[in-house]
């Protein structure tokens, strides 16, 4: 019986041999592609809600490319999956050889000259080259496509199923290439977070004493250390810092240690503020890059305000805080009949955070 595999002229082995030449030379044409399976395929969606809007962000990377007049690339979302008003506006279009955002590619309805079109039929997107040669997806390219308000302009979103499952997604098309991606939905894809952050209030004192030393009747003298004050609240209505003196517990000063005399605070006569160039007297001034300093104690040069026996607002913050400042200078003067002797007062501070 003849072999029927036989063919006229050549015998079974040079058959072989012909036809694999034939494969090789057919390889060897430059420029010539084939549809293969793609690579690199994944799909990002915001939101894996059941029923929620989410976008996609779709990535794969084509071993053929779409280089030619009529080749589509057609992307098929699972059933169930809504896609509602989702139209060209709400996608993006890309390719590139490294990170698939090089080239941005113009969308539309329609395919027309440098124009992909993109448009959902049912749940198919068709992605379509232009009716022109340019704007090609090159072979071996990565190819991204958003759909959402992760695109440009994009406000439309596709609603995910209102099952909770696993789904798949295909992409095939006359492009030639194909492949398929994993997707899943979550009745409940939130983690709700809580915490309490506790009310804070924190103060301290560089220092808790400053030395006048010798006092003039003819200066004014300014105590040394100055005293810093630093504060540091969560408060929302921020913090006040007040303070008050113990004078002799009838009027506000400094009280002679052994006596009775009083070198009052502001003035002697127990003023306000004081001018200490033209009367004595004894009192502080307060400064602060960020706090209100309160109008009796903003004072400088030989200017003081006056301490009281009740507290009075020294500085105020209307914010939360962090290691906030406040400097308190204090003067005196005394006259030339001021008793000679050691003289003392006690000053109190106090920080109030405003929750």
């Amino acid at each position: 019986m003849q072999n029927k595999h036989k063919i006229k002229g050549l015998k079974p082995t040079k058959f072989l041999v012909f036809y694999l030449i034939l494969a090789l030379l057919v390889l060897m044409v430059p420029g010539l592609t084939y549809a293969g399976p793609l690579t690199a395929l994944s799909d990002t969606m915001s939101r894996l809600r059941i029923s929620e809007d989410s976008d996609h962000t779709i990535r794969f990377t084509t071993p053929t490319g779409a280089e030619d007049i009529g080749d589509t690339i057609e992307i098929t979302m699972p059933t169930g999956f809504t896609i509602g008003a989702v139209v060209f506006g709400d996608m993006d279009l890309s390719h590139g050889i490294t990170t698939g955002y090089e080239t941005e590619l113009t969308l539309a309805a329609a395919a027309g000259a440098g124009v992909w079109g993109a448009s959902f039929a049912g749940q198919v997107l068709s992605l379509d080259h232009p009716t022109d040669a340019g704007e090609n997806i090159t072979a071996g390219n990565k190819v991204i496509v958003e759909i959402g308000t992760n695109a440009n302009g994009g406000s439309n979103q596709i609603a995910n199923n209102s099952s909770a499952d696993s789904y798949t997604i295909s992409i095939a098309g006359d492009f030639g290439d194909d492949g398929k991606i994993g997707i899943v939905t979550l009745t409940d894809d939130q983690v709700a977070v809580s915490a309490d952050v506790d009310p804070t209030l924190t103060f301290s004192l560089s220092g808790n004493s400053t030395d006048f030393s010798t006092l003039s009747a003819s200066s004014v003298t300014t105590s040394t250390p100055n005293i810093t004050l630093t504060i540091g609240t969560n408060a929302t209505s921020g913090y006040t810092i007040s303070i008050y003196d113990t004078g002799d517990t009838s009027d506000p000063g400094m009280k002679e240690v052994a006596g009775s005399f009083m070198i009052g605070s502001a003035d002697y006569s127990y003023s306000d503020t004081a001018d200490l160039s033209s009367v004595a007297g004894y009192g502080i001034q307060g400064s602060s890059a960020t706090a209100t300093i309160d109008a009796r104690y903003d004072q400088t040069g030989d200017d003081v305000g006056g301490y009281e026996l009740t507290a009075q607002a020294l500085a105020t913050y209307g914010s939360t805080a962090d290691n906030h400042t406040v400097l308190i200078t204090s003067k005196a003067k005394v006259t030339s009949s001021t008793t000679a002797g050691s003289y003392a007062d006690t000053v109190t501070v106090i920080a109030t955070g405003n929750f």
